[in-house]
């Protein structure tokens, strides 16, 4: 049924009432032109959606996170999950990830905001993404992951902004959330255990 395929295409979450995500099963009439694809690690995590990530670098440069965190068969892993909103990453690779993101960000007024998960909020007065260090999710296979800065320096509430990444137990698995995924395609190809993933408008 449906050639075993599905897709999703998510908008931004902060996108007008007229913009809807979508979710489609069986093949997809409009795929990104810019696909790129890794292997889907299926059941190997309690039959979630799983993925191969090698390491995620910060402004061109690869962080010293062990590959244990992201191996399924040593207690890590990454996941792909619509139903988480912020991403959550095991403590060993939160870290870093965290320290090299809000290095820039330090200038900033600090602000808090009624999401206990997000450590690092601050003003937006001021506030040009270009300062923002690249995030770039590696895979086993070659496959890179670029989202959006907006994807991961969220907006909470008028003038504030966060590093919208929160920490997850480890041993345990990763998990890339709804707004690190949107605005992009992802199309989940269960026979051929392939995700792909391009930037789109999800129309």
């Amino acid at each position: 049924m449906f050639n075993q395929k599905f897709s999703y295409c998510l908008v931004d979450h902060l996108s007008p009432s007229t913009k809807v995500s979508y979710l489609l099963f069986g093949n997809n009439p409009h795929r990104s032109t810019r696909m790129q694809y890794t292997e889907l690690l299926l059941k190997a995590l309690d039959e979630s959606y799983g993925v191969s990530v090698s390491a995620i670098s910060i402004g061109g440069t690869k962080l010293d996170i062990h590959p244990a965190i992201f191996d399924v068969n040593a207690d890590g892993g990454m996941l792909l999950d619509t139903g988480a909103t912020l991403t959550f990453l095991a403590m060993p690779a939160y870290k870093p990830v965290m320290k090299a993101l809000t290095a820039p960000l330090q200038k900033f007024k600090k602000m808090d905001v009624n999401v206990p998960a997000l450590e690092f909020c601050f003003s937006s007065a001021g506030y040009n993404e270009s300062i923002v260090p690249e995030l770039v999710w590696h895979f086993s296979d070659g496959a890179t992951f670029v989202p959006p800065k907006k994807s991961y320096i969220i907006d909470t509430a008028p003038g504030i902004k966060c590093v919208g990444l929160a920490s997850a137990p480890f041993p345990g698995a990763s998990i890339m959330g709804s707004i690190m995924q949107q605005n992009h395609l992802w199309e989940f190809d269960l026979a051929n255990r392939k995700v792909g993933f391009g930037l789109s408008p999800c129309l």
